[in-house]
């Protein structure tokens, strides 16, 4: 006897997709340039320009004085640097109907995508401004066949000696040894901002240090990867790379003062929402409501001679 079995084929869900309210994570990148910084903030009311000022050194007194007689003397010099400030911000629109007939909480929603706006867009105009930088050299050591080459312990020492040679003080100190097995110590260091394809080129320089292998995870960096020599080493997917075949990647090793993040006082990043019909007569209906940021700053670098970019290609 035939089964007349009832089937989705005869009734079909009325709602054929069930959908899940939880919305899925994003994926961040590692926003790192602005770390090694100064940070200065602008007072309100005082104009939208900072000035730095450096003196210069003394030339060495190795004239032994006679007596009696007065020396000339030396003059003082100063550099002034100044940075300008600019605005920058942004928004969404949103309207009534969004709010009335979609499931999620859009405002909400779009609050969290403007801070990582935010957050993004002051690390990019950091890092451009990093690879303005005057000081650049090609690595040359490595044996990938390209121009410039990978990444290795010799070109990285180079740069050391030049920071060192222009007197560009470290960031870390020494993270000395402990009773834990396997670890090591960590000399005194600059830092290093490296992009996220290049980390297996990092680890293949001899003498890499891994941070697990740190004595102290305390003095770790959030998204740092590790040391060589005496430059630690942070990554991150936003680091300056070129577009150019072969692919060129830009890493920034800084010594302390090398560079200035400068905001306005009283006008730091600002979050701001306007609720449905808070535009007056141009939403007379409320029918929009919009969220967006804004904020004032620049990075201006302080010292060529206290960072150095160094150019390498990636090892296919």
């Amino acid at each position: 006897m035939a089964d007349n079995l009832t089937t989705t084929t005869q009734v079909d869900p009325a709602v054929a997709i069930f959908y899940d309210r939880i919305l899925l994570k994003r994926g961040l990148p590692f926003l790192v340039h602005n770390r090694f910084a100064q940070t200065r903030s602008l007072a309100s009311k005082s104009g939208n320009t900072m000035k730095f000022r450096r003196y210069s050194a003394l030339a060495v007194a190795k004239t032994p004085l006679a007596e009696g007689v007065t020396p000339p003397g030396q003059q003082l010099s100063k550099t002034d640097l100044t940075a300008q400030l600019s605005q920058y911000g942004d928004f969404v629109h949103i309207t009534d109907v969004v709010d009335l007939t979609v499931e999620d909480k859009v405002l909400t929603e779009a609050n969290e995508l403007l801070g990582e706006q935010f957050g993004e867009t002051i690390d990019e105009l950091t890092r451009d401004i990093l690879d303005a930088c005057a000081s650049a050299t090609n690595a040359s050591k490595g044996s990938n066949g390209q121009t410039p080459t990978e990444i290795t312990k010799a070109d990285i020492q180079a740069v050391v000696k030049t920071l060192l040679n222009n007197k560009a003080k470290m960031i870390t100190r020494v993270i000395s040894a402990s009773t834990g097995v396997g670890t090591v110590p960590v000399r005194p260091s600059y830092w290093g901002i490296l992009h996220t394809e290049c980390i297996d080129d990092l680890e293949a320089v001899s003498g890499f240090i891994g941070v697990e292998k740190y004595p102290n995870q305390k003095d770790v960096q959030d998204h740092e990867w590790g040391s060589t020599g005496n430059v630690r080493w942070v990554i991150s997917q936003k680091a300056m790379k070129t577009t150019e075949s072969p692919v060129q990647y830009h890493n920034f090793i800084v010594g302390q003062d090398a560079y200035g993040a400068i905001d306005l006082k009283g006008g730091t990043v600002k979050s701001i929402v306007k609720a449905f019909g808070s535009g007056g007569t141009s939403d007379p209906l409320n029918q929009r409501s919009t969220s967006g940021w804004k904020t004032f700053y620049v990075c201006r670098i302080l010292n060529d001679n206290f960072m150095h970019n160094l150019e390498i290609t990636h090892t296919a």
